[in-house]
């Protein structure tokens, strides 16, 4: 019996393009192993204090959790989210978007950290513990996210920006050409053979 895997994230296409025999052991067997990394604990840390702030909320409490040098990043970053907190239209925003291949449906499924409206321009946020993507115009999360946010708010008027915690340090990727978007993804699907 094969195990059919139809619903898709950013990570999960990452994996795929990179090696089959691994994302099939880890989205389709569910084998994989354990890692704690410290930089995702921090990044959760981070992504829960920028939600509740965001969303108006005392985070006295959340501060306590932060050593001295975490205290010092969210002093910085609040300064940045302080002006604009108010133009955020929605935190942690999960979706999933239904498309299809030969008449084989798929969906793409994600969060985005944070959803920004200025003018009429639509902004998604994604906070980065450390390091921006080295490339972020070819970098899958870039792909599905504008993807998505595309056929979520239908306009063309997007672009993502990545954000760095530590480094303060931003990039902006502006949407494209929905087709290229398209096109990138569905190449890595149809590296299964259901999609082609």
């Amino acid at each position: 019996m094969t195990n059919k895997i139809d619903t898709f994230s950013a990570n999960s296409l990452k994996l795929l393009e990179k090696n089959l025999v691994e994302f099939e052991n880890k989205y389709i067997y569910n084998l994989s192993i354990y890692k704690k990394d410290l930089r995702a604990i921090l990044g959760q840390k981070f992504h829960s204090l920028i939600c509740f702030y965001i969303k108006g909320f005392k985070v006295d409490k959340l501060l306590l959790d932060l050593d001295n040098q975490e205290l010092s990043y969210w002093k910085k970053l609040e300064e940045i989210l302080k002006n604009i907190k108010n133009d955020f239209i929605k935190t942690e925003y999960s979706f999933l978007v239904k498309n299809e291949i030969n008449g084989n449906p798929y969906y793409l499924t994600g969060r985005f950290d944070a959803v920004y409206s200025k003018e009429d321009k639509i902004i998604i946020y994604d906070w980065k513990t450390l390091n921006l993507p080295k490339d972020p115009e070819n970098d899958l999360q870039t792909v599905v996210y504008l993807y998505c946010a595309y056929k979520i708010f239908n306009t063309d008027k997007i672009k993502i920006r990545y954000l760095s915690i530590e480094k303060l340090d931003f990039v902006d990727v502006e949407f494209s050409k929905i087709e290229v978007y398209q096109q990138k993804i569905e190449k890595i699907i149809q590296k299964l053979p259901e999609y082609c």
